[in-house]
């Protein structure tokens, strides 16, 4: 059993983000010690880290609520929460897509930038030249 402290340390979370979670019920109901105190368990820090990669991958706190409600009813849901899956999948893959273009553009300014620093005027360059410049092809 580990202290709301302790999981906290473990999960790299805050102990308010955790009294978060349980708030928002996406974790099942933490254990209490005699003086009420917050225990978890290995499962719930599993548990805890399954809703940590959900938050890494953008998916919105109501549709993990969704699915962790989908979990606990069992079996009957696993339907539902393919679908649900397979659509963060799909969210994903979006995302990855946008990243990568995102990437190639800034690695594209960073070499246009060194191009530019090279050349012995370029203090003087109005934002409106650079914005032509690289738009361009970075023709320096």
């Amino acid at each position: 059993m580990y202290s709301a402290k302790e999981a906290a340390e473990i999960t790299g979370l805050s102990t308010a983000t955790l009294r978060y979670y349980e708030k928002e019920h996406l974790l099942p109901q933490i254990r209490r010690s005699d003086q009420k105190y917050r225990q978890y368990t290995d499962e719930d820090i599993e548990w805890i880290r399954m809703i940590q990669c959900m938050r890494k991958a953008n998916i919105p706190i109501q549709s993990i609520k969704e699915y962790v409600s989908l979990l606990i009813q069992g079996g009957k849901t696993l339907e539902e929460r393919y679908d649900m899956v397979q659509e963060h999948i799909e969210n994903i893959t979006n995302q990855i897509a946008n990243l990568q273009k995102a990437l190639a553009l800034t690695q594209s300014k960073l070499a246009f930038y060194k191009k530019l620093l090279k050349e012995p005027l370029h203090q003087d360059i109005t934002y409106v030249e650079e914005w032509k410049m690289f738009n361009h092809g970075g023709q320096v």
